[in-house]
């Protein structure tokens, strides 16, 4: 029996998996093989729709539903299907024409499960779309089709401010609003959040709350790590971020699913000899500093 059997560990991808150039290193990639290989379930919770997750998949050890668009996505990769889904409840066009009524510079961008409808176009927005590796085509909101789980909003930070004030003024808790990066603001419906996710998958794989892992960056991933029993972040992570962890690794650009999978391999003896994790809140590790690596 493997030392991480009946250990769930999810990460965040953008700020936390991925690099500063959207990659994934092969140090993290050989980290989550010998945490699968070791018994481990890894799966990853992002903001993400499918096509631009399964850019990474063939070189990741996924063998868990996954958690996409923030949470509104429940969804098992080898069968194609999605388990749980918390799309919006009504029709988003008014909503959109709303937004773009009030904030002409604002960029709108309204996603499905398998693909985006960029409503209003920003320069945030075309390079979102680069990043994603999808066409930046523009199209009205009267257009759209299909079950919408998310809307992301894109333009520069202080102008995403007045729009989140915005809609909290006018549409008091009929929204989830997160940032998954200081310029995007990503509007889910209210019961849609990584922590659910994160709980929503570990209850299909059948595990102990104590054997909840998570890591992630940006303000988005914060309900996942408070659902965690423990809960990391990369060194690059928004202060606010990482005052929700119990360790702090090396940043995205210094393998921090390398440092995260180490700790563990440290923490965790084979479970016939002890289940105890040595790993104590609070603990800190500097980039100049980083975990030993496993063998």
């Amino acid at each position: 029996m493997g030392k991480f059997e009946g250990i769930l560990l999810a990460s965040d991808m953008d700020g936390t998996l991925l690099n500063s150039a959207h990659e994934v290193s092969r140090e993290n990639v050989e980290a989550i093989r010998f945490f699968t290989e070791e018994g481990g379930l890894f799966t990853i919770a992002t903001g993400r729709m499918i096509p631009a997750i399964e850019l990474y998949t063939k070189q990741l050890s996924i063998n868990a539903p996954i958690i996409a668009l923030n949470g509104a996505a429940i969804y098992d990769l080898k069968t194609r299907t999605l388990l749980y889904g918390k799309p919006h409840d009504k029709d988003v066009s008014g909503f959109v024409t709303l937004l773009a009524g009030a904030f002409p510079e604002l960029g709108i961008e309204v996603v499905m499960l398998d693909r985006m409808y960029v409503c209003r176009g920003s320069e945030v927005s075309r390079r979102h779309c680069e990043i994603i590796k999808v066409p930046y085509v523009l199209t009205d909101v009267r257009d759209v089709a299909g079950a919408c789980m998310k809307m992301n909003l894109t333009q520069e930070p202080e102008y995403l401010g007045e729009v989140e004030r915005f809609i909290s003024d006018a549409c008091p808790g009929e929204y989830c609003l997160v940032h998954s990066d200081p310029h995007y603001l990503e509007v889910l419906n209210s019961g849609a959040n990584k922590g659910w996710g994160l709980g929503a998958v570990a209850e299909i794989m059948e595990i102990a709350d104590e054997r909840i892992y998570a890591v992630g960056d940006n303000y988005n991933d914060v309900e996942m790590l408070k659902r965690a029993a423990y809960a990391f972040a990369p060194a690059n992570a928004e202060p606010q971020v990482k005052e929700c962890a119990d360790a702090i690794v090396s940043s995205n650009d210094g393998h921090a699913l390398r440092d995260v999978i180490a700790l563990l391999d440290r923490s965790f003896l084979p479970l016939s000899t002890s289940s105890t994790s040595l790993l104590e809140p609070g603990s800190f590790l500097s980039e100049t500093e980083p975990p030993t690596p496993f063998a």
